[in-house]
């Protein structure tokens, strides 16, 4: 068995305001979808994980490989040997995460009486 090589998790904490007032209320289940959707367009060699951020004291991305936490300048080194840079990858995130979050709030509004 050949072991699988590693990955970069790019770790993103999303606002539960970002959903509205009762953000907090759907947070966790929005986190799980989005990484899902996240995941099926993710290039080889990275991993996103989309989860509530409650502290706010804790960056809104961190960069994780095997466990252990990677400061900014490192993340980008090893985009780079996969062939990709930190600033389009956050900007396509953030688009993403806006698209999904728009999809999110039409769902919740349709549920409405």
């Amino acid at each position: 068995m050949t072991p699988h090589p590693a990955r970069l998790t790019l770790l993103m904490r999303i606002e539960p305001g970002c959903l509205g007032p009762d953000g907090k209320l759907h947070i966790a289940t929005f986190c799980a979808a989005a990484t899902r959707l996240f995941a099926a367009s993710a290039p080889q060699g990275l991993c996103w994980q989309l989860i509530p951020r409650h502290d706010k004291r804790l960056p809104e991305l961190s960069f994780l490989l095997q466990d252990q936490t990677l400061t900014d300048p490192q993340a980008e080194r090893y985009l780079q040997r996969l062939g990709l840079a930190l600033a389009p990858l956050r900007e396509q995130a953030d688009e993403r995460l806006a698209e999904l979050v728009d999809r999110y709030l039409k769902t919740l509004g349709s549920r409405s009486p």
